[in-house]
């Protein structure tokens, strides 16, 4: 019998993109360069819709690169998105969680996000409230130029959640770089992708020079020691936020009081 000749050609070979590094791609041209299954977990703030119009070109792509993403991932996608229309996982994957970021510095009406995690398996997760200021006063120096740039804080407890130390995260919409940055801070490895070149440069940069791990104040903690950053925000009509200006307080000097008066006997 004569062999197959099909089963004899070589199976395409996706290569592997660099770890820890920022690839200035298009995300759907970066993932097909990682293998089915081939990173533990996806973390990332897709295109979704908003009440301010932001990335209208590529909302479909956001959408799609979540299912996408979801061949890619071993254990978890999660993302951000608004609070309102998150779309179902696809089949074979579940709903397991779905937190709370509340903003108390937004300036929009609208002063959470939700974050959304999808897993293989069924079994339900906790889902959290994170209080955590957009310019989180913990670490203002590591605000950049982008529109909707979270916090470090934020994505290292996404990461204490959902990933454990020398495991592999892809974020194929980086943007300024936060969620490597996280990883880079929590021993993680990662796939950062950005389409937008000066963004990606902006991401590149804050990896070259390491920005300081946060001080025990500012580093995750059990949920448990979380309680008073957990509250429950109230509902409203846009999920894109920008921060409110911060005022320094002063404290006024106290006033010295008066002598008491001297009492004569009479």
């Amino acid at each position: 019998m004569r062999a197959n000749p099909l089963s004899r050609t070589p199976r395409p070979h996706f290569p592997m993109l660099e770890l820890d590094k920022v690839h200035n791609l298009d995300c759907f041209s970066a993932t097909t360069q990682i293998p089915n299954d081939g990173v533990d977990a996806v973390i990332t703030d897709p295109p979704y819709p908003n009440r301010m119009n932001l990335f209208d070109g590529s909302l479909v792509d956001g959408l799609a690169m979540l299912y996408l993403a979801c061949k890619k991932a071993k254990k978890y996608v999660v993302f951000f998105w608004n609070p309102f229309d998150v779309p179902p996982p696809p089949a074979g994957w579940h709903e397991v969680a779905r937190h709370v970021w509340h903003k108390p510095d937004a300036r929009s009406i609208t002063h959470y996000e939700v974050i959304v995690c999808w897993s293989k398996e069924t079994k339900q997760k906790v889902s959290r409230v994170w209080s955590i200021p957009i310019l989180d006063y913990r670490s203002l120096h590591d605000w950049k130029p982008h529109p909707t740039q979270k916090p470090v804080r934020l994505l290292r407890y996404l990461l204490e959640q959902y990933t454990t130390e020398g495991e592999t995260v892809y974020d194929p919409f980086v943007g300024s770089g936060t969620t490597a940055v996280a990883c880079q801070q929590m021993k993680r490895h990662f796939i950062a992708v950005e389409i937008n070149p000066e963004y990606a440069q902006i991401a590149t940069s804050r990896l070259k020079t390491p920005e300081p791990e946060p001080t025990p104040a500012t580093a995750a903690v059990p949920d448990e020691e979380q309680a008073p950053d957990e509250i429950t925000p109230e509902a409203s009509d846009d999920a894109t936020s920008t921060p409110a200006p911060t005022k320094p307080i002063r404290k006024r000097a106290a006033k010295p009081k008066a002598p008491a008066a001297e009492v004569k006997a009479t």
